[in-house]
């Protein structure tokens, strides 16, 4: 981008400063320090623990249950932070150490972990679809609806492989919980997964907007934990203010940067180049799709998510909507491909995060991680080939 506009002389700093604070100035990514912050409040205040104990008993009794419990609860927390890194660090502390001492393999218990914590940036709400939403012009609201059925279908695959190993490796079971048990465990997780749903029923209603339903998420939290866990003190507040501003800052300052790049993308017309170069070689859309996906996943191994997305979208956004690709059914290959750059070795930052908890080294993490990998990877091509799983919902709900 620099050295593009270094070849300008007149209006270089003018147009970088414009642009810059133009990716910024979006009424909509209020969303982002805002999803952030509810996140950080349920994580501190002891939801992890509930949600984990809830699953835990609801799943236990059955073969391999400690391994679905995780899966379970990574998919309910990932509705809460909406982070891979949140979600594998909060729920594998809890229930990696309990899957070991059940006697569950310590590599599977991470890599099954990990991969489960995929689902934080696919199940809404997610802080990757807020970004492809306000760099493509998407609407946001459609992006979490469409998120649902590829985060459900990835749960269920997943909890279907380790059902698979555990009955391989005769993984003990649980005893069954009481119905006293179950019902307590549920009472107390109850708040965390009632979330969500307050979430997308009030933006599904036209109560607020994704940006506003960020708010109330916020509020949620905090009402939550002064009435029930009452477990956060003014100290811990400011912690959580200032991890959330951190975290927000990194993310404007890439979603600033975002927008000179997508204007020196429009002004060399690259979209229209490789769709031409496509054309010429006889390329289909489902083909570009292909193609798309592994460099998608080549460029996730080595970039985060949110940077990769500021990268990716300007070029990809124009170019599918020559070829005809749902623009819905594009942002979710793509968050869903840079998403699982976090659990490929060298530098998958989930694969550090779990790594760094259990205490496991990366080489015997890396070389398991790649069973539910392929899970992952099926379920992508599925959501790939067949574009009425991400289209589906958006369309009946909000057409």
């Amino acid at each position: 981008m620099s050295a593009f506009l270094y070849f300008i002389p007149e209006g270089f700093f003018t147009q970088l400063i414009q642009t810059t604070y133009a990716g910024m100035a979006s009424f909509s990514l209020l969303a982002i320090p805002l999803f952030m912050l509810a996140g950080n409040l349920m994580n501190e205040s002891g939801i992890t623990e509930e949600l984990a104990n809830f699953a835990r008993l609801l799943l236990g009794h059955i073969r391999g249950g400690l391994g679905l419990a995780t899966i379970f609860a990574c998919a309910i927390f990932a509705a809460i932070t909406g982070s891979a890194v949140a979600t594998a660090v909060a729920i594998g502390g809890v229930l990696i150490p309990t899957m070991v001492k059940s006697g569950y393999d310590e590599d599977v218990a991470g890599a099954l972990t990990a991969t489960a914590a995929c689902l934080g940036p696919i199940i809404p709400p997610s802080i990757p679809f807020i970004i492809y939403g306000v760099i493509a012009n998407v609407s946001i609201a459609k992006l979490f609806l469409a998120g649902i059925i590829p985060g459900a279908l990835l749960a269920a695959s997943l909890m279907a492989y380790m059902y698979f190993v555990a009955r391989r490796r005769k993984y003990p079971i649980q005893p069954k919980a009481s119905f006293k048990a179950v019902a307590c465990g549920t009472w107390k997780a109850l708040p965390a997964i009632f979330m969500p749903v307050i979430i997308l029923g009030g933006i599904l209603g036209g109560i607020f907007t994704p940006t506003e339903a960020a708010g109330v998420a916020v509020v949620y939290a905090l009402i939550v934990d002064f009435l029930l866990y009452k477990k956060l003190k003014p100290r811990k507040l400011v912690d959580i203010l200032l991890k959330s501003g951190l975290e927000t800052g990194m993310i404007m300052l890439l979603l600033g940067l975002s927008e000179p790049f997508a204007w020196v993308v429009a002004v060399e017309q690259l979209p229209q180049l490789m769709v031409s170069w496509l054309s010429q070689a006889h390329v289909t859309p489902m083909v570009a799709l292909i193609l798309m996906n592994v460099g998608l996943l080549l460029l996730g191994i080595p970039l985060e998510t949110a940077p990769a997305l500021t990268i990716v979208v300007p070029v990809l956004a124009p170019m599918a909507a020559q070829l005809g690709i749902d623009p819905i059914h594009l942002g979710i290959i793509v968050c869903f491909n840079l998403v699982l750059g976090l659990v490929t070795p060298p530098v998958g930052g989930v694969l550090f995060s779990v790594c760094g908890i259990t205490g496991m080294p990366l080489e015997k993490l890396s070389k398991a991680i790649w069973g539910p990998f392929a899970i992952a990877l099926l379920v992508l091509l599925l959501i790939t080939f067949v574009p009425g799983l991400s289209t589906f919902l958006p369309r009946i709900l909000m057409g």
